[in-house]
C-alpha cells in the first residue's frame, strides 16, 4: 500500500485523509459483517449492564473506554455513584445501538493502525450480564504485529537545513513503531523549521509505503522563496490605538515573515488586559497588496477586546486566618489608549477571629495580643505594557497594610515598589524591582528579650519603632507545568535575591536569596507524582542593634502548616521560645505539666522545604474526589543554609483529600508528628518585665491525637 497525503499546515486535514483511506482499506478487505449486525439486532434496546475488552495487547480497558461510545448504565447522582431506591433519579441508563457497537469496532481498529498496529482486527459480542440487569457488551481485539520504521529520509531541505540535522528534530525515528500521530507530528516540525527561516509559503509533502510489518517513510519539503512582510493590517480595536498594537509586535515591514516571531506578538497582544481574543497571521489572498508576488505578503491582526471595566468581590474562610473578604476594580485601558492597566485593590482577613468564634473555628490566633485587630490591605497598581520593548512590562505599585502571624508578629506599613518584568520566553519572566518601605513591627516582647536581651517594656517599645524598608530585588521564574492549578507534568523553577543596604537608607541591612523547584510526574494514567524543594538563606546580617546576627521578626524565615511541613502548625517548626503570664516565683515551682504557656516562633535566617506527595484517585467519585499520601520535611535555623545542622530537620508524613471545586482542588490533610514538643527558653512576668526563668522548657507531649494535624485550604500545597 502507497498512500501519498500533501498539505499546507493542517494536523486535521492528514488525520481524516488517514482515516478514510484505512477505512475504505479495512472495508474492502474485510468479510461482510451482515451476520454480526443481524446478532447485535438480537439485543436491540436491552440495557447495558456492563462494557468489556479482551486482548487489548498495549492499550489498557481505560484507554480503550474513551474511544467507544458504547456504555454502561451506572449511578450518576450530581457527580456522585448514587441512585434513589424505586425511583429513576441518579440512573443513567444506556441501552444497547447495534449501529453504535458497529462503529466502536471500527472505532477501535482505526485506533490501534494509527497507532502502528495496522493488522489488528475487532469483533463485538454480547451476552446476557451474569448476576445483573441487560446484557453485557464484550470488544474481542485481536492486535496485529507493530509496524516498524525501516527507512526515514528527508529530501528539500539541503539548502536550509542538512538532513541529517532535520532527522534529529523529528519525532519519528527509525527502528521504532510507526505511529501516524507521529509521522504527522514529524511532517508538521519540519514545516515550521522551514517557516521559521522565513518561507511561509512552504509545504511539506508526506509519503509512507508498508510492506511486510516494515515502513518507509519519506518527508519532500518544498521550501519556497523567503517572503518580507510588505504591510500590517490591524483590524478591530477601539480602546486601543493602532500605535499600541504595533508596539506589541515584533517586527515590522520589510522584515522576513517568520511564524515565531507572529506567535510572539501574538503572545505579546494577549499580555495586554484588555485584548480578549488576538489573531496574527499572513492576511488571506483577499487582502494581500500583490497576489502574485511569492515573496511579499500583508500580516492581518485581529483584536477583539474585553471590557474595558472590571470589578471583582470575593470570599473565603481558612483555619488561620478565620473569615476573609477582598476586592478589586480594573481599569484595562488608564489614561488613554495605549493599554495601561491601573488596579485598585482592598482586603481584609482575621474577621471572626476576637469574636466567640475563636474558641472554635479560630483558634490560631487564640491568645495573640493583637487578635481583635483586623488585617487589611489596600493597594493599586499602574502597569505599562510597553517599555523599551514589547516584552518588558513597568509596573509601579503602592500599598498600606496590617498582617500578622499567630504569636509571632504584626507588621503596620507602606511601601512603594517600581518594577521591571521582561518575558524570556512562553511563562518564563525576569523581574527587577526597587521597593521603598516604612512601618513597623509588633512582635512578643519575648522575641526581643531572647535575642537582644531587651525585656523591659521601655526598652522593646523602642525597637518597635517605625523604621524603613528599602531594597532592591531579581526574581526569576520558568513555568514549563501544564496546569496552573493542579499540574500532572512539567516543572517550575524560581529564584530571587532581595538586597537591604544602608545606602539605600534601609535601617537594616542584609542580602537575602530564596529557591524554588517543583516536579510533576504521571506515573500512570490519574496517578501523579509531585515533588518540591524550597530553600532561603540570609547573608551579611546586621540589625539596628550593635549586636551582629539580628534580623527583624517579618525578615525571618518561618516554616510549618498546611503549604510546608503539615505535621506542623503554622510558623510552629523551628525555635521558639514560651511565655506564660504566671509570675515567676510560681514557674519555679509548679510542675512542667501545669504551666499554661504560649509557644512564640522566633524564625530563623536560613530554611529548607522538601515535600514529596502522591496523588491518585479517588474509588468514590474519582472525576470529583483524589485522595494523596505525603512526606513532609523541613528545617528553620540561623546562620546560611550550609549550616543547618541535620538533627534539626523534622519529617512528618499524612494523607489528604481533595475535592475538585472551580478555583482549585479543595484540600483536607491530615499528617502526623512524630516528635514531641519544642525545647525552648520559657519566661515570664514580674512588674511588667520579662524574666527568664528557664532555658530548656517543654511542655508535656499529650495523648496520641495531639500528634496529628489537620489543615484545610484551597489549593495543592505545592
Amino acid at each position: 500500500m502507497r498512500v501519498t497525503v500533501e498539505t499546507r499546515r493542517g494536523r486535521v486535514r492528514l488525520l481524516l485523509a488517514v482515516l478514510a483511506a484505512s477505512l475504505a482499506w479495512a472495508c474492502a478487505l474485510r468479510p461482510s459483517s451482515a451476520s454480526g449486525a443481524a446478532r447485535l439486532e438480537r439485543y436491540a434496546g436491552e440495557n447495558i449492564g456492563a462494557v468489556a475488552f479482551r486482548n487489548t495487547g498495549p492499550y489498557g480497558a481505560d484507554t480503550l473506554r474513551t474511544v467507544v461510545q458504547t456504555k454502561s448504565t451506572r449511578c450518576n447522582l450530581l457527580g456522585l455513584p448514587i441512585c434513589i431506591p424505586f425511583t429513576s433519579i441518579g440512573r443513567e441508563a444506556h441501552t444497547l445501538d447495534p449501529g453504535v457497537v458497529t462503529r466502536d469496532v471500527q472505532r477501535l481498529e482505526l485506533f490501534y493502525r494509527i497507532g502502528g498496529f495496522f493488522g489488528t482486527r475487532a469483533t463485538a459480542e454480547v451476552k446476557a450480564a451474569a448476576g445483573r440487569e441487560g446484557v453485557t457488551v464484550t470488544f474481542v481485539l485481536s492486535p496485529g504485529d507493530a509496524v516498524v520504521v525501516d527507512s526515514l529520509r528527508v529530501e528539500g531541505t539541503d539548502t536550509i537545513l542538512p538532513p541529517d540535522s532535520a532527522l534529529r528534530l523529528l519525532p519519528l525515528r527509525r527502528g521504532e513503531r510507526f505511529d501516524l500521530r507521529r509521522f504527522q507530528a514529524s511532517a508538521d516540525t519540519l514545516l515550521r523549521r522551514l517557516t521559521q527561516r522565513g518561507h511561509a509559503n512552504a509545504r511539506v509533502l508526506r509519503n509512507y509505503r508498508v510492506t511486510a510489518g516494515r515502513a518507509v517513510v519519506e518527508l519532500v519539503a518544498v521550501p519556497g522563496p523567503q517572503v518580507r512582510v510588505d504591510s500590517i493590517i490591524v483590524v478591530g480595536p477601539e480602546k486601543l490605538s493602532r500605535a499600541a498594537v504595533l508596539r506589541q509586535l515584533e517586527f515590522r515591514k520589510g522584515d522576513l515573515l517568520l511564524s515565531s516571531r507572529l506567535a510572539r506578538s501574538q503572545r505579546n497582544l494577549y499580555g495586554l488586559d484588555l485584548v480578549q481574543v488576538a489573531s496574527v497571521a499572513p492576511a488571506p489572498d483577499s487582502l494581500q497588496p500583490a497576489p502574485a508576488d511569492s515573496t511579499r505578503a500583508a500580516v492581518l491582526v485581529q483584536v477583539v477586546e474585553a471590557p474595558e471595566h472590571q470589578v471583582e468581590v470575593a470570599a473565603g474562610f481558612g483555619t488561620v486566618e478565620c473569615f476573609r473578604g477582598e476586592g478589586s476594580w480594573v481599569d484595562r485601558s488608564f489614561l488613554g489608549r495605549g493599554g495601561r492597566r491601573l488596579e485598585l485593590s482592598a482586603s481584609a482577613s482575621k474577621l471572626g477571629v476576637g469574636t466567640g468564634l475563636r474558641d472554635g473555628v479560630c483558634q490560631a490566633y487564640a491568645g495573640d495580643p493583637g487578635e481583635g485587630a483586623v488585617d487589611y490591605r489596600v493597594g493599586g497598581v499602574l502597569t505599562q505594557p510597553y517599555f523599551l520593548g514589547p516584552r518588558n512590562t513597568l509596573s509601579l505599585g503602592a500599598t498600606a497594610e496590617r498582617q500578622s502571624e499567630p504569636n509571632t508578629y504584626q507588621r503596620i506599613g507602606q511601601e512603594g515598589q517600581l518594577a521591571v518584568a521582561r518575558t524570556l520566553s512562553p511563562r518564563e519572566v525576569l523581574t527587577a524591582a526597587v521597593s521603598v518601605g516604612r512601618g513597623l513591627t509588633r512582635a512578643s516582647p519575648a522575641f526581643f528579650c531572647n535575642f537582644l536581651l531587651v525585656c523591659t517594656p521601655e526598652d522593646v517599645e523602642q525597637l518597635q519603632r517605625e523604621r524603613w524598608s528599602n531594597r532592591l530585588g531579581v526574581r526569576y521564574a520558568l513555568n514549563r507545568s501544564n496546569s496552573a492549578v493542579d499540574p500532572s507534568g512539567g516543572y517550575r523553577l524560581g529564584t530571587g535575591v532581595d538586597w537591604s543596604a544602608r545606602w539605600l537608607g534601609s535601617t537594616a541591612s542584609f542580602v537575602r536569596w530564596t529557591g524554588d523547584a517543583e516536579r510533576y510526574y504521571a506515573v500512570r494514567p490519574g496517578w501523579v507524582l509531585a515533588a518540591s524543594v524550597r530553600l532561603g538563606s540570609t547573608f551579611r546580617v546586621e540589625g539596628a542593634d550593635p549586636r551582629r546576627n539580628f534580623l527583624a521578626p517579618e525578615e525571618r524565615f518561618y516554616a510549618g502548616g498546611a503549604y510546608s511541613v503539615r505535621g506542623f502548625g503554622q510558623n510552629g517548626l523551628g525555635p521558639g521560645v514560651y511565655v506564660s503570664d504566671t509570675v515567676p516565683e510560681r514557674l519555679r515551682v509548679l510542675p512542667a505539666d501545669s504551666i499554661d504557656a504560649t509557644f512564640v516562633p522566633l524564625g530563623g535566617t536560613a530554611f529548607g522545604i522538601a515535600n514529596l506527595e502522591l496523588r491518585l484517585p479517588s474509588p468514590l467519585v474519582p472525576n470529583r474526589m483524589r485522595l494523596a499520601a505525603f512526606v513532609d520535611a523541613g528545617a528553620v535555623g540561623l546562620g546560611t543554609v550550609f549550616d543547618l545542622p541535620r538533627e534539626v530537620v523534622r519529617v512528618t508524613p499524612g494523607v489528604g483529600l481533595r475535592v475538585g471545586t472551580p478555583v482549585g482542588p479543595l484540600r483536607l490533610d491530615v499528617a502526623y508528628n512524630p516528635y514531641g514538643p519544642t525545647r525552648g527558653a520559657l519566661y515570664g512576668t514580674e512588674d511588667g518585665d520579662l524574666v527568664r526563668v528557664a532555658d530548656g522548657f517543654e511542655p508535656p507531649a499529650g495523648g496520641f491525637l495531639s500528634h496529628f494535624r489537620l489543615h484545610l485550604a484551597v489549593g495543592q500545597a505545592f
